[in-house]
């Protein structure tokens, strides 16, 4: 599992970056991207026997950058060193494909959306009882 990390809005992530946002070269920053998974269960039913997970693909970009750090070791004494970070510079437009109705994941988007709907039934059904 992942560890926590906080979230940011694009303009407290533009207003804490702000230097490596403005001028990339100078902390050899890089866009790097992965590929998540959204998934949702189907559960059966009598028209449909088997189960299913149903998964869409979303995309996250983020920013790599090389940043001066300041370390304090025990005895006190501040060493000037690097480290990487990653910077989230997903938006609005990076998954944007998937609501496109011509898109090859318009009719995944589909059948996501009826089994969420679908499961969220059966757990409401389900709590009746």
């Amino acid at each position: 599992m992942a560890p926590p990390i906080p979230v940011f809005s694009a303009n407290e992530i533009h207003h804490r970056y702000d230097e490596q946002m403005q001028n990339p070269e100078k902390f050899q920053c890089h866009l790097k991207s992965l590929t998540q998974h959204e998934c949702t269960f189907r559960p059966s039913t009598p028209q449909r026997s088997t189960p299913e997970f149903i998964c869409l693909p979303f995309k996250r970009i983020f920013r790599r950058c090389l940043v001066p750090t300041l370390t304090k070791r025990s005895n006190g004494e501040k060493v000037k060193g690097e480290k990487w970070i990653n910077i989230e510079v997903t938006d609005a437009q990076t998954n944007a494909d998937l609501l496109d109705r011509d898109s090859k994941y318009s009719k995944y988007v589909q059948e996501f959306l009826t089994a969420e709907k679908e499961l969220k039934e059966l757990i409401e059904e389900s709590e009746r009882f």
